[in-house]
């Protein structure tokens, strides 16, 4: 019977688009998450970019190759559901064409990300990454019946979005009036479960006195970032609190295929310059999602800022949910919506970016009291904000997946970005980016070629 139970539950296959192993980004993280708290009602697989050594009770790990779309194609025709995201409906066009309900996860709006990431960049490629940009945005409007996304701020600007595509339309206005049945908020999660303490870092490094206080930043130091900030404020800290040590996480993305942003090289120069670099102020390429866990629970702040731009009103910072959940005292920028949950829940400090003496308050002022005076704060985002509740709008859909009723047909029109071959896309990095920047690509293509 247990057998009969398992071939009727619904079959989702979650492809992440970036890597699932022991060192992982957010949408990693994300991915695998959503796969453990789906698989108690579905059976899960979860297909993934590269070679992985974890093992996960009740999920199919599989590899996939961007280069070989039938590796991934023949997943989708054997699932009930697909969750997509990002470049994937790029890289895999025989998405428009599957007869399988797929689910578009709209978390990372990447269309603003890149506006920053493509910065330095010569004005002619970054016109022509943002075409492509907003390429593959409209695709994914186009393909979805159903899509998630991480805030209720999000969904209005997705909605904008699925209206100029053509998606808010009568047939699915008729079937739900508030397009929840559309779109819906899926945004990150608390593990349900404590965070497990392991000190690896106080009283044990040698860079780290036994009374030192840790201020953490938690994640990649990404160039839509503004570590610079607080480093600047740090020798007023230190001044005040002599024992305190700066910890930065992510110095490169655990994905070797993601290039290195330059503000963690500039963030690393800086700390230099002030003569802190390896004294207060700890540098680490990436660690094990477990020991990640471990020195959540350590630190004394966990810190995430950034400057003032449209990605960061739009974003939800997975690296602050984290401080979240470990009961972290919290800094970060005002502008996004974490930093509206640190001001009312009061559990930390939020300032205006880039304001280098009001980063060096906020910590001076939590690190002033002990960080066990901050646990209760903690418990109302705790309750409503676990993997389980969290995932509810995509497990409601699982359960009982239907097209979209302005789908159900299929005949929807390939947008642009499909048709494009090869040869095109070739010639319009040659013509925008340059000979070398296509040499560069056409290398990482061949490395990443399996053998």
């Amino acid at each position: 019977m247990p057998e009969l139970e398992n071939i009727k539950r619904p079959h989702l296959l979650i492809v992440s688009n970036d890597v699932v192993d022991t060192k992982m980004a957010g949408p990693g993280m994300r991915y695998l998450e959503l796969a453990r708290v789906l698989s108690q009602e579905l059976n899960v697989t979860l297909a993934i970019p590269s070679e992985t050594t974890l093992e996960v009770p009740n999920i199919k790990l599989v590899r996939y190759w961007d280069e070989r779309p039938k590796s991934l194609q023949v997943l989708v025709e054997n699932s009930d559901i697909t969750l997509v995201s990002g470049y994937m409906v790029e890289k895999f066009p025989f998405l428009h064409q599957t007869q399988k309900r797929i689910v578009v996860d709209l978390y990372d709006p990447f269309i603003l990300e890149n506006l920053h990431y493509h910065l330095n960049k010569p004005l002619p490629a970054q016109e022509s990454l943002n075409n492509r940009a907003v390429d593959v945005t409209n695709s994914l409007a186009r393909l979805g019946d159903f899509f998630i996304c991480g805030s209720d701020r999000q969904r209005d600007f997705w909605i904008g979005l699925l209206a100029s595509n053509g998606r808010i339309n009568p047939r699915n206005f008729a079937k739900d009036t508030s397009l929840r049945s559309l779109i819906d908020v899926v945004g990150i999660g608390f593990l349900n479960r404590e965070p497990r303490p392991n000190p690896t870092l106080r009283g044990i490094h040698p860079g780290f006195p036994e009374d030192a206080r840790i201020v953490l930043w938690g994640g990649g130091i990404w160039d839509w970032l503004d570590p610079l900030t607080l480093v600047k404020a740090w020798t007023g800290v230190i001044a005040e609190y002599p024992q305190a040590r700066l910890v930065f996480l992510g110095t490169r993305h655990p994905n070797p295929q993601v290039a290195p942003h330059k503000m963690a090289e500039q963030v690393q120069v800086l700390a230099a310059e002030i003569g802190e670099k390896d004294r207060t102020i700890f540098f680490y390429e990436w660690i094990p999602y477990q020991e990640r866990e471990a020195l959540l629970c350590e630190a004394d702040i966990g810190v995430t800022l950034h400057p003032p731009h449209i990605e960061t009103r739009y974003s939800i910072r997975t690296r602050v949910l984290d401080y979240l959940w470990a009961r972290l005292p919290v800094l970060v920028s005002e502008g996004d919506v974490t930093s509206e949950w640190v001001k009312e829940y009061g559990v930390g400090k939020a300032v205006p970016p880039l304001d280098v003496e009001a980063v060096r308050v906020a910590i001076a002022q939590i690190l002033e009291r002990p960080k066990s005076s901050w646990a209760s704060a903690f418990e109302p985002l705790r309750n409503s904000l676990n993997w389980s509740q969290v995932v509810e709008p995509l497990r409601r859909y699982c359960l009982q997946p239907e097209y979209a009723p302005d789908r159900q047909t299929r005949k929807l029109v390939t947008p642009t970005v499909v048709k494009r071959g090869r040869l095109a896309r070739v010639i319009e990095i040659w013509r925008t980016e340059g000979s070398r920047e296509l040499l560069k690509r056409i290398r990482l293509k061949f490395r990443r070629r399996p053998v």
